[in-house]
C-alpha cells in the first residue's frame, strides 16, 4: 500500500492561525472545498484547495460535527442542529432535537443521524423537522459516526480507553460490537475510496484502518503531525483523508492512493455496463469470473451504495436519480461509467 502526503496545514505559524480548537471538516464536492468547525469563537470555515481559509458562519452554542446533505451544511450545535445555505451562508433552520452536547453527525441521504456526547444516545432526524429519538442509551460515550451505505447501517465511535466500533440498525436502534480496539478516544470515523474504515484516536494520535468485516487488526496509516484528531471525513473526489487536529489547530489532508491499496490486482480487462444508459437493470461484460465487491459513486464522487455484484447477476439502480454513476471493482481496480437514464 503507497500513501503519498500532498497537503497539510502543518508548515507555518499563520497556517496554524488560522483555526482555533478546529474540530470537524466535511468536504463540499460541489464547490470543491472544504467546511471546518472551530470551537474557539464558534466559526466554520472555508479551505479552498489553494489553501485559502476564509469565515463561513458564527454559530452559537459553537459547532461541532457537520454534514452536507442536499446541498444544505448542517451543524451540531449545543443540543440544536443548524441548517445552513452553503452558496450564502443564511441560516435556514434551527431543529431543536433536545440533546444536551450534539458532536458527531452522519447522513444516509435522507435523515441525519447525530450522537448525544454526554446523554450517550442518538438522534435520528428527518428534515425539516422531525426529531426521534433512535438509541436512548449506548452505555458508552458515542463520538464519531458514519453511515455504511453497503450494510445500510451506522457505524459509530466511542470515547474512553480500549474505545469500541459499534454498528446501530438505522430503522431499530439495535446495536452490536464490531470490535474493541487497544485504542483510547476516538473521536472520528469516516470510510475510505474502497470501502475501508478509518477511525481518529487521541491515544495514540493516529488514523487506523478497519477493512469492513472488522475481523482484521487495525492498520496505522502513518500520519504524522497528529495532535488530538478529531471528527475526520473522506474526500472520495480527491481520495484525501481530512483530519482536524484540534490539539494543535491545523488541519491535515491526507492523499490516498487507491489505484495502488488493492493487494490482489488482476491483469486488467476491458469491462462495461451493458446497456448504457440504462433505466435500472444492467450488467458486466464480459461476464465477472467470481463475485466481486463494489462502490457506487455519484457524478460528485460521493458514496450512494455498495456491496458484492454476484457472478451473472444483473445489478439494479433502478432507485438511483437520473444521472451519471462511477460503478468501483474495488477488488480488481476498474471503474465502469454508467448513466442512469
Amino acid at each position: 500500500m503507497r500513501l503519498i502526503t500532498l497537503l497539510t496545514s502543518l508548515v507555518s505559524a499563520s497556517a496554524m492561525a488560522q483555526y482555533s480548537g478546529p474540530e470537524s471538516v466535511e468536504y463540499d464536492p460541489a464547490g470543491d472545498r472544504y467546511f471546518v468547525s472551530n470551537t474557539s469563537g464558534g466559526v466554520i470555515k472555508v479551505r479552498t484547495q489553494a489553501g485559502a481559509v476564509s469565515d463561513f458562519v458564527t454559530v452559537s452554542p459553537a459547532p461541532y460535527g457537520l454534514e452536507l446533505l442536499d446541498g444544505v451544511l448542517w451543524a451540531c450545535s449545543g443540543g440544536t442542529l443548524k441548517a445552513y445555505e452553503t452558496g450564502i451562508a443564511a441560516l435556514i433552520t434551527t431543529v431543536q432535537v433536545g440533546g444536551t452536547f450534539l458532536n458527531g453527525l452522519a447522513t444516509d441521504g435522507t435523515h441525519l443521524y447525530a450522537t448525544d456526547f454526554t446523554a450517550k444516545r442518538i438522534y435520528k432526524v428527518t428534515p425539516p423537522s422531525t426529531v426521534t429519538t433512535l438509541v436512548s442509551n449506548t452505555v458508552f460515550t458515542p463520538n464519531g459516526i458514519v453511515y455504511d451505505p453497503v450494510q445500510d447501517r451506522l457505524v459509530v465511535v466511542a470515547w474512553g480507553s480500549n474505545a469500541a466500533i459499534t454498528a446501530v440498525d438505522k430503522v431499530t436502534g439495535a446495536m452490536s460490537t464490531l470490535t474493541t480496539t487497544s485504542l483510547s478516544n476516538i473521536d472520528g470515523i469516516a470510510i475510505d475510496c474502497l470501502g475501508n474504515f478509518l477511525a481518529a484516536s487521541w491515544s495514540p494520535d493516529r488514523i487506523t484502518r478497519y477493512e469492513p468485516t472488522f475481523t482484521q487488526p487495525g492498520v496505522d496509516l502513518g500520519v504524522t503531525g497528529l495532535n488530538n484528531p478529531a471528527d475526520i471525513d473522506f474526500d472520495l473526489v480527491n481520495n484525501r483523508i481530512c483530519i482536524p487536529n484540534s490539539g494543535n489547530n491545523t488541519v491535515t489532508l491526507f492523499d490516498l492512493d487507491c489505484s495502488n491499496t488493492v493487494p490482489e490486482r488482476e491483469s486488467p480487462t476491458a469491462l462495461r455496463a451493458v446497456p448504457n444508459p440504462t433505466s435500472g437493470l444492467m450488467r458486466i461484460e464480459p461476464p465477472l469470473s467470481r463475485d466481486e465487491p463494489y462502490l457506487l459513486l455519484d457524478a460528485r464522487g460521493l458514496l450512494v451504495g455498495g456491496g458484492t455484484l454476484k457472478h451473472g447477476a444483473l445489478l439494479d439502480i433502478s432507485s438511483l436519480t437520473k444521472g451519471i454513476y462511477t460503478i468501483e471493482l474495488t477488488r480488481i481496480g476498474q471503474r465502469l461509467r454508467v448513466v442512469r437514464e
